[in-house]
């Protein structure tokens, strides 16, 4: 059999090509508490990767990554329904402009989203942890301005929760943990 590599030797080449293309290929799987360990709130954390339909005690970070953005953005949308909601039935010219300054942030929020899919997609990990990091910002914006609305702030404060995990993954998948 080893004389057979020396007959051909672009075979040890081609097994040593395949054997990476397969590792690369292959889900890497990290533990819900060593995600979680790195968060600021890890009982949030780990109730939101716990909540995502298969994750028991470890998640592939590929498509957990993925589903969390999808998540957020959708969050987002139900956010600025709620928004929209609230500023309809305001009577206050003052309190409205809060309100439809914090719809403007959600705006960004979205696109930032959209951005953090696109740098996912493209393997780029560092604007992925860049885009989560927007998104807090304004996430945390708009918090300062409907602090009259506590079920608002409460939805503030989950997607300032999975946008940190989103950032987390983001650092795991770039090989910084």
């Amino acid at each position: 059999m080893v004389h057979s590599f020396v007959k051909h030797p672009l075979l040890p080449s081609l097994l040593l090509l395949l054997c990476f293309v397969f590792s690369l290929c292959s889900a890497r799987i990290v533990e819900i508490g060593n995600i979680c360990s790195k968060h600021n709130n890890p009982n949030s954390c780990d109730n939101i990767l716990r909540s995502v339909p298969g994750a028991t005690s470890g998640v592939d970070l590929g498509s957990i990554s993925l589903y969390l953005i999808n998540m957020a953005h959708v969050n987002a949308f139900d956010t600025i329904g709620q928004i929209s909601y609230n500023i309809r039935k305001a009577t206050n010219t003052q309190t409205k402009q809060r309100y439809n300054s914090c719809i403007m942030d959600y705006d960004d929020v979205l696109l930032s989203l959209t951005q953090a899919k696109q740098s996912y997609n493209s393997g780029n990990y560092a604007a992925l942890k860049s885009n989560g990091i927007t998104v807090i910002e304004d996430v945390k914006d708009c918090d300062t301005k409907a602090y009259d609305l506590p079920q608002l702030r409460m939805n503030n404060q989950y997607l300032v929760d999975v946008s940190m995990i989103i950032m987390i993954l983001a650092d795991f998948l770039a090989g910084k943990f």
